[in-house]
């Protein structure tokens, strides 16, 4: 692939994920997991082009089908956490750059139908 294909792929994401970003606010329950599941796997996505690395190379990583990390990054399918810290630790990515910009931007998440401020959160 070339710099330039790998540069329009990223610019590309990363339009992507400002629409995923720009229509969060004011969903339901369902579309903002929807929207969460969407954002985690561009995130994935971006990460891997930034490393060089193969859908099948990301697949071995995390003993599943490259089919399967094609599905993750697209927003089909929702990556589990176990492996999204085996992703991780395998490429040496803290598990803070996926969700970072979600708490900058104080974005919402629902869980069992209520709404949790990821911008707020006090330790206890």
């Amino acid at each position: 692939m070339s710099n330039g294909t790998v540069v329009r792929n990223i610019t590309a994401l990363r339009e992507r994920m400002r629409v995923v970003l720009d229509t969060w606010d004011n969903v339901s329950a369902n579309d903002n997991k929807d929207k969460f599941v969407q954002y985690i796997g561009l995130r994935l996505r971006l990460r891997r082009i930034y490393l060089g690395y193969t859908q099948t190379k990301i697949a071995k990583m995390l003993n599943c089908t490259f089919q399967q990390v094609q599905k993750y990054e697209r927003g089909i399918n929702a990556i589990s956490l176990d492996r999204l810290l085996t992703f991780c630790e395998a490429t040496d990515t803290s598990l803070d750059w996926f969700l970072r910009p979600i708490n900058k931007l104080g974005k919402k998440l629902y869980i069992n139908g209520r709404a949790n401020d990821t911008s707020n959160q006090k330790s206890r």
